[in-house]
């Protein structure tokens, strides 16, 4: 009966075999597919971008263009000449827009970016000049897409245009603007894509008229199936049309097309390979299989008898085994179940609220950028120290649910207590000094037992309330010896605290002299902190005080023997908020790079975008990894940086993605986490992959310093 069991069973095997080796082949057809779907789609969502940026570009351009006409006095030939300048020199900075001109309500030529005075032109037959004169009734159009225009007299390079109509407050025509688009500009860029030999991309009008095409002169006819309808939601997937794969989308606000394409024989080709090689491995498994099967039956017997000793023998111990591990494994579950709702509570906070502040700082810094005015930069000074203000009392309140909730690591370790009081004194120092009062640390030797990212903030607090709340005379850190401990101890001259008061300092939003809860005198959370900080450590707290004399704050340490041969040791890295960087040396090093945007919030995403392109970097943005690595093998140039949120929609997050686009570039790509993550876990793996962690919200001129300093001395991307 066991001999047939097997015969069975190797039949069975050999089919499954078989089954599963044609099922292999042909579900990694599918998905060979459907990645190509994805990769196009992803493609031609980055041409949709590229393209809305650079008509949005010369859109602005036009509505800039609109506003001075508007106010121009066509009695003044110097204003028209001041207008002719504005014109040029913004063409200048845009590389795709060949000439801005403007046509009076006859259709003849008034401005050009060019030349001035122009020469006398009639252009009222050309399609832009239609557009607007023809508008007798009904509400006259938008902005408005010309046909493409061959290179030909007057015209050095094909190009397409892009107008706007200036009209009174009755609807009469008073001008027209229009720019000229190149279509060499997006052609360039498509060429870099790298699709292979037969792949296919341009532009069209929602009229189905081509205004740039990559390669040249390919004759790339519009799509019929892939053609977005009004119906079809946006981003929608590529089809297959015939003999080739085609993904279209539609310029968000504006009558034009993307089209990408590419041969089904190119993108199969990699399948045909592994189909070849998977036949292969499936005859030799079958092979191998037919060798076992042969020694298989001859044990067959003395297996059967084997096993049936071994279950005799373990029934009553599995069963014992068995009970024990379900009464294991059901407290273990209720203890990771609340354990993992804690920690998944302050994750959810700290991204969520961490988000839009982000968001929040970065449109700031633009917005200050852009305000010439005494008045708004005053006020936008006061926004930001509120909004700093903010950040401080969320990562207070973050830290102390993170003590409350028991998920902060601890790291103990032996080090030299000097460098960090010197670290802390220094940091204070300029404030001591400004308020004319003496700041001193008394020298040690001694060394320590405890985590020094720990102990950091809790003397940290300690000095800064004893400067904070010192009027006159000094501040005084010393180190005594008590027993095996060591005691730090922080002296101040200040104002004291009441007796009746002492046991109620260390309480949440607890304020001493504050009863109107001036926010500038902080929140009162951060002897709360400290309290739990040093509970969590084992380092027990003290507190002296008289009223108009000052007070005396101590923590106890356990102390390490001293090295005979101590090593070079830092100070700890501090916590402090890093002084933000000028806004002219920081930005001015992004000029030339290209810096690779991950973020799934879209107001994130435009907000960073528009960040580094002010500072002058070329930006591609993504919404998640998949898109990313779609653009990484759709383009021959990597990034120079890449910037990226941590959570990620799909499963995927920050540091993982970034490891895999790299591994996609073949080069340790500079990149960088902004994520509202305030985990220990996620620095160390963040280090360990070579990667920089700002904290959400990162102060806009330290993104732009950091990614400086990362791609300092790195070639300019295309």
């Amino acid at each position: 009966m066991q001999r047939a069991h097997l015969v069975a069973a190797f039949l069975t095997f050999a089919a499954l075999c078989v089954g599963v080796s044609a099922l292999s082949v042909s579900r990694d057809r599918h998905a060979t597919l459907e990645q190509a779907r994805r990769e196009f789609t992803a493609t031609a969502h980055l041409l949709d971008e590229h393209a809305s940026r650079a008509i949005e570009a010369g859109d602005a351009q036009l509505r800039m263009l609109l506003d001075a006409l508007e106010r121009w006095d066509r009695r003044d030939p110097a204003e028209g000449r001041r207008i002719q300048a504005a014109m040029r020199a913004r063409t200048e900075r845009l590389p795709q827009i060949a000439g801005v001109w403007v046509l009076d309500a006859q259709g003849r030529l008034l401005l050009d970016s060019a030349e001035h005075p122009p020469p006398p032109r009639d252009l009222s037959e050309r399609d832009y000049a239609q557009a607007h004169l023809g508008v007798t009734q009904g509400p006259p159009p938008a902005l408005h897409v010309g046909s493409y225009l061959p290179a030909g007299p007057g015209i050095s390079q094909g190009r397409f245009t892009i107008s706007r109509a200036l009209r009174d407050e009755e609807g009469a025509l008073q001008a027209i603007a229009v720019a000229g688009i190149q279509n060499t500009y997006f052609s360039q860029m498509y060429g870099e894509a790298g699709w292979g030999e037969g792949a296919r991309l341009a532009l069209f009008t929602s009229g189905k008229e081509k205004l740039a095409e990559w390669p040249p002169d390919s004759a790339v006819a519009p799509p019929d199936a892939a053609w977005p309808q009004p119906w079809d939601p946006p981003g929608g997937p590529a089809v297959i049309e015939g003999t080739r794969i085609t993904a279209a989308r539609m310029l968000t606000g504006l009558p034009i097309v993307v089209v990408a394409s590419r041969p089904l024989a190119e993108v199969l080709a990699p399948w045909r390979e592994r189909a070849l090689w998977t036949t292969a491995v499936s005859g030799g498994i079958l092979t191998g299989a037919t060798v076992l099967f042969a020694f298989a039956l001859a044990g067959a017997r003395r297996e059967e008898a084997v096993r049936a000793e071994l279950l005799r023998a373990n029934q009553s111990l599995d069963e014992r085994v068995r009970q024990r591990t379900a009464d294991l494994e059901k407290a273990l579950r209720s203890a990771e179940t609340a354990s993992l709702a804690k920690m998944k509570v302050l994750a959810t906070v700290s991204h969520d609220l961490r988000q839009p502040l982000q968001g929040l700082a970065a449109f700031h810094e633009l917005l200050l950028k852009e305000a010439p005015n005494p008045t708004l930069q005053q006020l936008g000074a006061m926004a930001s120290a509120s909004l700093q203000a903010g950040q401080r009392l969320l990562d207070d309140l973050l830290t102390l649910s993170r003590l409350e909730a028991g998920v902060v690591p601890v790291e103990i370790g032996a080090f030299p207590l000097a460098p960090l009081l010197d670290q802390l004194a220094a940091e204070l120092r300029a404030e001591a000094e400004g308020k004319g009062l003496r700041l001193t640390v008394m020298p040690t030797k001694a060394w320590v037992c405890s985590d020094p990212a720990r102990l950091q903030p809790i003397l940290r607090n300690l000095l800064s309330n004893a400067v904070k709340y010192t009027a006159r005379g000094g501040v005084v850190v010393g180190v005594r010896r008590r027993g095996d401990g060591l005691r730090v101890e922080v002296w101040d001259s200040g104002q004291g605290i009441a007796k009746a008061e002492l046991g109620t300092i260390w309480e949440e939003f607890y304020q001493i002299g504050n009863p109107a809860r001036d926010g500038s005198r902080g929140a009162g959370l951060g002897l709360s902190i400290v309290e739990r900080t040093a509970r969590l450590l084992g380092h027990p707290l003290e507190v002296r005080s008289r009223v108009g004399r000052g007070s005396v704050f101590a923590v106890t340490l356990p102390r390490a023997p001293t090295p005979a041969v101590p090593p070079p040791m830092a100070a700890p890295p501090s916590t402090a908020p890093a002084p933000p960087a000028r806004p002219a040396e920081a930005s001015g090093r992004l000029s030339g790079r290209r810096v690779l945007v991950v973020e799934d919030d879209p107001l994130q995403r435009n907000s960073l975008t528009l960040l580094l392109e002010q500072a002058g970097a070329g930006v591609m943005a993504a919404d998640s990894f998949d898109s990313a690595l779609a653009a990484a093998q759709a383009t021959l140039q990597a990034p120079s940086a890449i910037l990226s949120d941590y959570r990620l929609p799909g499963g995927t997050d920050g540091l993982s993605g970034i490891q895999t686009l790299r591994g996609v570039l073949g080069r340790d790509v500079p990149a960088i986490l902004l994520t509202g993550e305030l985990s220990a876990e996620l620095v160390r793996a963040a280090k360990e992959a070579g990667c920089l962690v700002l904290t959400k919200p990162a102060a806009p001129n330290r993104i732009l310093s950091t990614l400086a300093e990362l791609t300092a001395g790195a070639d300019a991307a295309a």
